[in-house]
């Protein structure tokens, strides 16, 4: 973020596939002055703004804007496919954050999400997701692994619960 100061322009963030939970009192504990963050929620049905700072969407026209940070959260293993995020403009992103997503040491696979019968989970090799981003021009700067219990997939693979920052 010392980057961003320097060049005293707002710190553009796209959270990809979150909601307004997150933020509800985010504005509470930090400035936001600083940063335009942008929310992509496929499943809201209208564009909200919180505040100046804070707006959620919908729409996939906000995906080309050009982002500084995007955060993926816990996302990815609902796409059906990464290459669905090919609809992002990754262009002049300088960092990716991945956090709490079961990636797998083997292969991709489809499993039941085990909190919800209904609800299936893309556990994407860690590999794949690498090579994704790399193509992207980003590289994995750091990787950390969460316990267990916070992996929602019932699975015999080598899965564990990820977080991964990507950087330009």
């Amino acid at each position: 973020l010392t980057y961003f100061k320097k060049n005293k322009k707002k710190v553009k963030i796209l959270d990809y596939g979150s909601n307004l939970i997150p933020y509800s009192n985010l504005e509470n504990k930090i400035d936001l002055n600083n940063y335009k963050i942008s929310i992509f929620d496929p499943f809201n049905k209208k564009k909200i703004s919180r505040n100046s700072n804070i707006e959620i969407s919908s729409d996939k026209k906000i995906l080309k804007k050009k982002w500084d940070i995007i955060n993926f959260g816990s996302s990815i293993q609902y796409l059906d496919d990464l290459n669905i995020l090919n609809e992002i403009n990754f262009k002049y992103t300088l960092a990716i954050l991945i956090t709490h997503t079961p990636l797998s040491l083997s292969k991709t696979y489809v499993a039941k999400q085990k909190n919800n019968k209904n609800l299936n989970q893309n556990i994407y090799s860690f590999q794949k997701v690498v090579k994704f981003f790399k193509n992207k021009k980003l590289s994995l700067e750091f990787k950390s692994r969460n316990e267990n219990k916070y992996i929602s997939a019932k699975t015999k693979c080598k899965t564990f619960s990820m977080n991964l920052l990507f950087l330009k």
